[in-house]
């Protein structure tokens, strides 16, 4: 099974660095952390990314990457941290605590890139980890060293450069790593160059001058598609004139780096450099659109696109043609850093209002898109976009307080789906601690701020933002929005157990979303109502609410809020009896969540299928789908819903009666150590007509493979044995790994020697 990571792909070929390779694996075998050091451009980041790719089977944890370089508030690194990780806050713990426990597991690998500007936090977080997670290791990139005890510091070189004696002959230029770069990256924009006796000389110029590094080198390659090698040589000798006193080698090497850049911008047209400077003003990467937004006023919009190609052309600006959906670009943080230079000495306080006010509004559009049938592409959008919406976020606290209402509430509404509620509730509190007058704004932040408190069981603090914002709707004479809130105070009630209370919220909030013809709110209300039917002893009436409630969403096509009242069907169909209906459905609603990622969807749909399970005395079954729920709910920091709480428990406890103990106790901790896809995997995994007795979610023909996987045969073996195609065994053995949450063929090995046997 592939080791989990987020290592990015490599887009252009990696160049040289061997040696510089070998030797930084064995210092990884040796040290837990190691901090890559050296001068913006080096090629820190791409060197610590090749080491990590190669490390996958070492660390069967997962090796991931932390970009910090859009991380501007301390506070959010461990945030950023976890977020990469794919581990997530619980409720009432720190989140340190839970970063160490999801680190603390397995043998696993951490890439922090770019902690030059939180190099103390930076240190503090290190130092903790690995105190608390021996099988953990650390590469840090920088531009100095962290000073943790146990820090290996290795100063990453220049790429070799050519001896001024092989200037003339080609085929020994090209055993410097320098030149193979730049004939590589020459290549890109003149397909077909070769190094010849007529562009030796010139070459090995360029790249002695450059001294080897490596986005100095990639930037004059970069100009090799509209500038002759002549004119290349030139205008480094030009912009290099301050550097030639004394030994250029003694002096700082990001000096060197800095006029490089310089002197690529200095070759831009005017109105390109214009254009350099204000992308400057994006964090994480930009698209067409934004850029077009944010540069109103100061080029013209038909001269963007060309002008961004030529920035493009030039290495200043880095695209992913790759990508699906829009062209995405970025620029390297230490060319972003030159410009951000520029743009403060020019004034920037009207870039980065126009960058804020159409992060604003985009974000705005972004959420409605959430309720459509294409909010899975709009989510990834909006993750992709958080760098942009944190800086517009700081700008607006400060410069435009109720801008920042608005663009704090929205995060709030996609902060559901990933878990992010400890985030938000922070950009939340900062934005309605400013003194902004009454406004519809303010009312939206405080129901969502409500919300999410009420996710995370913070029932008081949620009913008095509830409350509040009810209040301030009914005095800005805004009913929908009154609406929505007296739905979030409504569950709020429920959850703190006054159902009847509760029950004439609901009621009235239908009544005002069916006035205000809206039709998910409708659905949403309907929704509600059933639950609370169900839970009042009236499954007939809470089915009928939600079938109408079924027919209210399908017009919307949005798939989040279909599948919520999918899973409400579930658990209504359960109480009914109708157990192959139940499961049906819950199915139905795990396959949106495969989609979408709702870790709190994924929780109740296990929860129900455990109540499933335990009907159909499959007492492992249903142990393992609770621990799964219970693991969710404490790892992405929410809480189950109350009002169900009793019957889980009274079946949890029949399950642990019915399978006996520790045997429950261990498929317990098996499921509650599962990640989300995992969990998903767990789910969905099971055929509806499996044998009841818990022996074995497998197919007839999966267990033979693995009864293979038992004798330690190889996948081609076992092809040979059951007379299938190797292809076909991988796919097998694929399929057993994720039903079973299970990493490795050991694993499968005891898994199934303890549950089937070898008969």
């Amino acid at each position: 099974m592939t080791t989990p990571n987020n290592l990015p792909a490599e887009l252009t070929s990696f160049v040289g660095r061997e040696p510089q390779l070998a030797e930084l694996r064995r210092l990884l075998h040796r040290s837990r952390l190691i901090t890559l050091i050296g001068p913006g451009g080096a090629g820190k980041t791409r060197l610590a990314l090749r080491l990590a790719a190669g490390q996958l089977d070492r660390f069967p944890g997962g090796v991931w990457l932390v970009e910090l370089a859009s991380v501007s508030d301390v506070r959010l690194l461990e945030q950023t941290v976890s977020f990469a990780c794919g581990i997530r806050e619980e409720k009432g713990r720190p989140l340190i605590e839970a970063l160490i426990d999801g680190l603390a597991a397995h043998r696993t690998l951490l890439v922090l890139d770019s902690t030059e500007h939180l190099v103390d936090a930076s240190a503090t977080l290190a130092s903790q980890l690995l105190r608390s997670c021996r099988e953990l290791s650390i590469i840090v990139t920088g531009r100095e060293p962290l000073g943790v005890p146990g820090e290996t510091i290795w100063r990453t070189p220049s790429l070799t450069v050519p001896r001024p004696t092989d200037a003339a002959q080609p085929e020994l230029l090209l055993q410097s790593e320098a030149v193979r770069l730049f004939v590589e990256r020459t290549r890109l924009n003149r397909p077909g160059f070769e190094l010849d006796q007529a562009t030796s000389a010139p070459v090995a110029q360029i790249c002695s001058r450059l001294e080897g590094i490596p986005l100095a080198i990639e930037l004059a390659a970069g100009l090799t598609g509209t500038t002759t090698m002549t004119d290349i040589v030139d205008g480094l000798s030009d912009r290099f004139r301050l550097l030639t006193g004394g030994s250029r080698a003694s002096l700082p090497r990001h000096q060197t780096l800095r006029h490089a850049v310089d002197w690529s911008y200095r070759l831009l047209r005017e109105s390109d450099q214009r254009l350099f400077i204000t992308l400057t003003a994006f964090a994480g990467g930009f698209d067409v659109v934004a850029v077009e937004a944010v540069t109103a006023g100061l080029i013209d919009k038909q001269d963007v696109r060309p002008s961004l190609q030529r920035l493009v052309d030039k290495s200043l600006v880095m695209t992913d043609p790759a990508r699906l959906g829009p062209t995405r670009y970025e620029m390297l943080e230490t060319i972003r850093e030159f410009g951000l230079e520029k743009l403060h000495e020019l004034g920037e306080p009207d870039v980065r209002r126009r960058h804020a006010e159409y992060f604003v509004s985009w974000l705005d559009e972004a959420i409605q898109k959430l309720e459509t049938k294409e909010q899975n592409v709009w989510l990834q959008r909006i993750v992709a976009e958080q760098a942009n919406v944190r800086l517009a976020l700081e700008w607006t606290l400060v410069a435009m307080p109720e801008a920042a209402l608005r663009l704090a509430t929205s995060m709030g509404s996609f902060t559901v789906l990933l878990g992010l509620y400890r985030e938000d509730i922070h950009w939340l509190d900062r934005a309605l601690a400013n003194p902004t007058p009454p406004s519809l704004a303010r009312a939206i932040a405080l129901r969502t701020r409500a919300r999410l408190r009420r996710r995370r069981g913070e029932f008081d603090g949620a009913a008095r933002d509830a409350e509040a914002s009810i209040e301030l709707c009914r005095r800005l004479g805004d009913k929908a929005n009154m609406g929505k809130a007296l739905t979030v105070l409504a569950v709020v009630e429920s959850s703190r157990g006054d159902h009847s209370q509760a029950m004439r919220l609901h009621v009235k909030s239908l009544e005002l979303a069916q006035a205000s013809g809206d039709a998910r709110r409708v659905a949403m209300s309907l929704n509600n109502i059933a639950l609370l039917s169900l839970v009042q002893g009236d499954a007939v009436g809470g089915r009928r609410r939600i079938l109408e409630a079924l027919q209210e969403i399908e017009k919307s096509g949005d798939r989040w809020t279909w599948a919520r009242l999918v899973e409400s069907l579930a658990r209504i169909e359960f109480q009914l009896g109708n157990l192959d209906a139940s499961e049906a459905r819950y199915f139905e609603a795990l396959r949106v969540c495969a989609e979408l990622q709702d870790p709190d969807l994924v929780a109740e749909c296990c929860n129900g299928l455990g109540l499933v399970a335990v009907t159909r005395r499959n007492p492992r079954r249903a142990m393992m789908l609770f621990g799964a729920a219970a693991g969710l709910y404490a790892k992405f920091g929410s809480e189950p819903p109350t009002e169900f709480s009793q019957r889980i428990a009274q079946s949890l406890a029949l399950a642990r009666s019915q399978l006996g103990m520790p045997a429950a106790d261990v498929a317990w901790n098996e499921g509650e150590s599962l990640s989300l896809n995992q969990a998903l995997g767990l789910a969905m995994g099971t055929p509806r007509h499996e044998a009841h007795d818990g022996s074995s979610p497998l197919t007839a023909r999966e267990m033979q493979v693995a009864k293979c996987i038992v004798d330690g045969m190889t996948n081609g073996e076992i092809g040979a044995r059951l007379k299938i195609a190797t292809r076909t065994v991988d796919a097998h053995v694929e399929h057993i790994r994720n039903k079973l949450g299970l990493r490795t063929r050991a694993q499968v090995a005891v898994w199934t020697k303890d549950r089937l046997g070898k008969g």
